[in-house]
């Protein structure tokens, strides 16, 4: 690799979103056992979790999907399902940093998945939207806001531990940047053998990202056609 190349694992780190997924790792089997979670996290199969991950993506970054349409917000240009940001989350839950020491017991996801639903049943029991299987995609968007709201609040007294509470409330704020950042990558269109795109990112599409140039037309010369710049008088500097 040459010096300014890095592995996305790599990059990953650096952007802070490895280091979320190894606290996560590493609190989160005891935060789910304080709050009577841990059975119910273990009997959730992976089609439930990918469910709610899916409504959890459509909520960070909404599109024209059916988990964006039953939450209440939704756009007409594609939005994280289409970008593949589900798989891209599970992958940095389970496939970077595993749940638990052996890695081996439950995975991260799953953990993530259960905290979501868990909690979405203590703000709506009898949500219904979209008549999905898993209670959180289940919510309106206001009500997926009061989930992440409760997370939050609740974190002040998870069994009046300190530590673990300041770990939930990181964990809880960082979710949702770490959706974001994924559903605004190329990983839906990258071809992970030869390292090319196999189309145009959702992230472009939605941002109006044309993609690498050998340079802006903003960026060459003088914006809007000017031919000099001036400074204002206020800035001028004054002669002695």
């Amino acid at each position: 690799m040459h010096q300014w190349e890095v592995s996305r694992r790599e990059f990953m780190n650096r952007a802070g979103l490895l280091g979320a997924a190894a606290v996560l790792a590493a609190e989160l089997p005891g935060l789910l056992r304080s709050q009577g979670w841990l059975e119910a996290a273990y009997a959730q199969s992976p089609d439930l979790t990918r469910d709610t991950l899916n409504g959890l993506v459509a909520f960070v970054v909404p599109g024209r999907d059916e988990y964006s349409v039953a939450q209440g917000e939704k756009s007409d240009k594609p939005g994280a399902i289409e970008a593949r940001t589900t798989d891209a989350l599970i992958e940095l839950l389970d496939a970077f940093v595993p749940l638990g020491p052996t890695g081996t017991s439950l995975p991260s996801s799953g953990g993530v998945a259960t905290f979501l639903n868990q909690t979405a049943l203590a703000v709506n029991p009898a949500a219904s939207n979209g008549g999905f299987p898993s209670p959180f995609s289940r919510l309106s968007f206001e009500e997926k806001i009061e989930v992440f709201h409760q997370l939050e609040e609740s974190t002040t007294t998870v069994q009046g531990n300190a530590q673990q509470a300041g770990e939930l409330r990181f964990v809880a704020g960082i979710l949702v940047g770490a959706v974001g950042f994924l559903s605004y990558s190329e990983y839906g269109v990258l071809d992970p053998k030869t390292r090319e795109l196999k189309g145009t990112p959702v992230g472009w599409r939605i941002s109006n990202y044309d993609g690498v140039a050998e340079g802006r037309a903003e960026l060459k010369g003088y914006w809007q056609g000017r031919r000099k710049v001036r400074t204002a008088r206020r800035y001028r500097r004054r002669r002695r």
